[in-house]
């Protein structure tokens, strides 16, 4: 049963774009990001170096995958919720399974960070990836935490703030023939060093057409502290209406990261 849980919290939020090449062939541990061999990159990467302090805060240094495990919530920081780790047997959910991913893979491109937040990627490279799905009495939601070279990481950050200013509807047509629409912004969250909230309309139609289309409503945070990107997801299974992100759980996940994560 729990395996069917799982799967249909897959397929109703950031499943939809897994297959895409956004996870399942692990986070690569060295390499340059996609943006090192793109015209200016050079002049960008010392611009934003110059920029951007190096954090002294362990916690808000770039973490290691294995760090990156520590920092992630537990029964311990929210009791009486469960908090699945996803992996074997769950279609390429995982630890160290998020990678960078292709932007030709949405269209317009220039939505291209929006639809690649919802499997928290980015056409960036990460350091490492942590995925949980989470579970009270007010339903499922998912959580990603991924770790990226400083400057990479505010990149995603200015991407995707720049993408929502932007787009109101996009398309990817693998693995399903899927639309998002209606995207719109719905306010800043306060934690972390900045963050964005935002929700859209999820159409998703069989190939042969035989069928109706399924409309979801999902709803998004995006938070970065230091170099790590947490992304948190909520979409109800059974009705088209709004289902709020646990600010329990947005709170304690932001608070186990900035302390440095639990100490095994």
């Amino acid at each position: 049963m729990k395996n069917v849980v799982i799967r249909r919290w897959a397929v109703g939020a950031a499943g939809m774009v897994l297959g895409l090449g956004a996870v399942g062939c692990g986070a690569e541990k060295s390499g340059g990001t996609t943006a090192d061999h793109a015209p200016g990159a050079e002049i960008a990467a010392r611009t934003a170096s110059t920029a951007t302090p190096t954090p002294k805060s362990p916690a808000q240094r770039p973490l290691t995958q294995n760090q990156l495990e520590q920092a992630v919530v537990d029964e311990r920081d929210l009791p009486g919720w469960t908090i699945s780790r996803l992996g074997d047997g769950t279609d390429g959910f995982g630890d160290g399974t998020v990678s960078a991913l292709r932007e030709e893979a949405t269209r317009p491109v220039s939505c291209a960070p929006v639809g690649a937040a919802l499997s928290g990627a980015s056409k960036y490279t990460p350091l490492g990836s942590v995925t949980r799905m989470t579970q009270n009495e007010d339903g499922i939601s998912g959580l990603h935490l991924v770790s990226y070279r400083a400057a990479d990481a505010a990149r995603v950050m200015d991407e995707l703030r720049s993408a929502l200013a932007a787009c109101t509807a996009y398309t990817m047509t693998f693995p399903a023939d899927t639309t998002f629409e209606k995207l719109r912004r719905t306010g800043d969250p306060h934690q972390g060093d900045e963050g964005v909230s935002f929700r859209l309309d999820v159409v998703s139609r069989s190939p042969s057409g035989a069928s109706d289309p399924y409309r979801s409503l999902q709803s998004f945070q995006v938070i970065r502290s230091g170099s790590t990107v947490a992304v948190f997801d909520a979409v109800d299974m059974d009705a088209y209406r709004v289902k709020k992100i646990p600010a329990a759980l947005v709170t304690a996940q932001m608070k186990v990261l900035e302390s440095g994560g639990h100490r095994r």
